[in-house]
């Protein structure tokens, strides 16, 4: 069953003329108190009409009483500015204005399994702690990789040719089916690459992040090594592996279920413009490209050694695991956001 909590005086008008009402009980946002969900209920609060205080209580509200279901933010005018953010506090959807005008039970299907099941009746838990698992080991200190403190100067602060310490951010769209080129044509691809581009400068303007490599298939971002930037690269990162499911529907226009592939190294390389990379010989930039094609696992955010633990911001250290190692190097990546704790 699919439920909407609107705080609108007349619920039934919420989605009136829309062929997909018959997929919904829409009740009024009061009686979200005494909501009752079964394991595969999903349950969305109709944000439309509230300001940020009341969005905040109420999906608090919305939050205890979905702890053993699936939950969502119902939002047909897309006043919400970050969306990955519900995500982040384990919703399993988001209808802005894009999905709310085509839904369908597929749609809402697709939402359900993205997320997936909630063992025990717990929703997935960002801590690390879900279901009574042992809280994440904190990330040991590396040594030999440093970050400044202070603020960037800007990329025109730094000269070309010179050898210099970045935060390498691989980012790859999965569409866990084949190329995604062949399936949808050139024309339709160089428009969807081209917004995948836009999208993913958007995500990552805040790690001062330059777009520095891209391929047909993935792109490279540098990031300065600024304490401040690359915190906010590993936040954008673990956002990004959140907001798939969102971006592919309203930011990219496709139809099918896509993933981000994403991961992250601390390295020197020589530094030249975008454009001008060709001669760029780099153990690090050589390295980063293996882990993010090769050994990163679609949905999650992975993170060589060399990383700084001072990367990450404290309140998300547990949302890393150990992944092993790969070419000599130890790696950690996120907890799936699919199933608890995994």
């Amino acid at each position: 069953m699919n439920f909407i909590f609107t705080s609108k005086k007349n619920p039934g008008v919420l989605l009136s003329g829309n062929k997909a009402a018959a997929l919904f009980q829409i009740l009024p946002a009061e009686s979200l108190k005494k909501h009752s969900p079964s394991a595969g209920d999903m349950s969305y609060l109709d944000i439309s009409d509230l300001d940020p205080a009341e969005i905040k209580k109420a999906l608090a509200l919305l939050k205890k009483i979905c702890a053993a279901s699936h939950w969502g933010i119902f939002d047909p005018k897309g006043r919400h500015s970050d969306p990955a953010s519900f995500f982040f506090e384990g919703a399993s959807d988001y209808l802005g204005k894009t999905a709310a005008a085509g839904l369908s039970a597929k749609r809402l299907n697709a939402a359900v399994s993205w997320r997936g099941d909630l063992p025990g009746g717990k929703a997935a838990d960002p801590s690390g702690t879900a279901n009574g698992a042992a809280k994440a080991p904190e990330i040991p200190p590396k040594k030999s990789a440093k970050l400044f403190p202070g603020k960037f100067e800007g990329w025109k602060s730094i000269r070309t040719g010179t050898v210099a310490p970045f935060l390498f951010l691989y980012a790859a769209l999965s569409t866990g089916g084949g190329a995604l080129g062949s399936r949808l044509g050139e024309a339709a691809f160089t428009v969807v690459r081209n917004r995948l581009r836009e999208f993913l400068q958007q995500r990552l303007a805040g790690a001062s992040a330059l777009l520095w490599m891209e391929s047909e298939s993935n792109f490279l971002f540098l990031v300065p090594p600024y304490t401040a930037l690359a915190k906010a690269a590993v936040t954008a990162g673990l956002k990004l592996v959140l907001a798939a499911p969102l971006a592919g529907i309203e930011n990219l226009g496709l139809s099918m279920p896509v993933d981000f592939t994403v991961a992250l190294h601390y390295g020197k390389t020589p530094f030249q413009a975008p454009g001008k990379t060709g001669t760029v010989i780099s153990d690090a930039v050589n390295f980063v490209f293996h882990l993010g094609a090769k050994h990163a696992e679609p949905g999650r955010l992975t993170m060589s050694e060399e990383v700084p633990a001072a990367a990450v911001p404290p309140g998300l250290a547990g949302l890393f695991i150990s992944a092993g190692e790969y070419e000599g190097f130890a790696i950690r990546h996120s907890r799936r956001f699919t199933r608890a704790g995994e």
